[in-house]
């Protein structure tokens, strides 16, 4: 590989990854206001919106680790959800793991054992789990929808 082609792939990626935090810190602002105003808290919540920034990029790279471990596959004749359906579940499991294995991490991080930081991944309620993981799974559905409607248009004008 060129230093220019190579130059050009690292540009791709990070553009790619920049464009994927920003929808997901839209996403998790729009949720942690909207928590603010469930919980009728005072004020704007403006730590969240820059805790959501730092989890947007981490779940970004996760989702981008998940794409390049699956990529999505765009076969003529194949419906739009036949594409996405596998590829979103696939990348949620990735997102919801890696997110386990960052709050083992985070736990180590602050002192305690690993396994006690992974035991506090969703406040520890499996429900909570499951409730995070279906909301990141209806944010993931549109974004990988939209990259797959988009290849879809630009192999039909080329």
């Amino acid at each position: 590989m060129t230093a220019k082609a190579l130059g050009h792939r690292v540009a791709t990626e990070a553009k790619k990854a920049l464009h994927l935090t920003l929808y997901f810190w839209l996403w998790f602002s729009a949720i942690s206001l909207l928590t603010h105003a469930i919980l009728r808290e005072h004020g704007l919540p403006i730590g969240s919106w820059g805790l959501a920034i730092v989890k947007a990029a981490i779940c970004a790279k996760f989702v981008l680790i998940g794409q390049a471990i699956y990529p999505m596959q765009h076969a003529r004749g194949k419906d739009l959800w036949g594409i996405v359906l596998p590829r979103s579940l696939v990348y949620l499991i990735v997102v919801v793991v890696l997110s386990m294995l960052e709050a083992g991490i985070e736990g180590a991080w602050h002192g305690r054992s690993f396994q006690s930081g992974l035991a506090g991944f969703a406040n520890g309620d499996p429900i909570y789990a499951f409730a995070l993981a279906w909301v990141y799974w209806l944010i993931l559905m549109p974004y990988l929808v939209l990259g797959a409607l988009d290849h879809l248009w630009s192999r039909e004008r080329n």
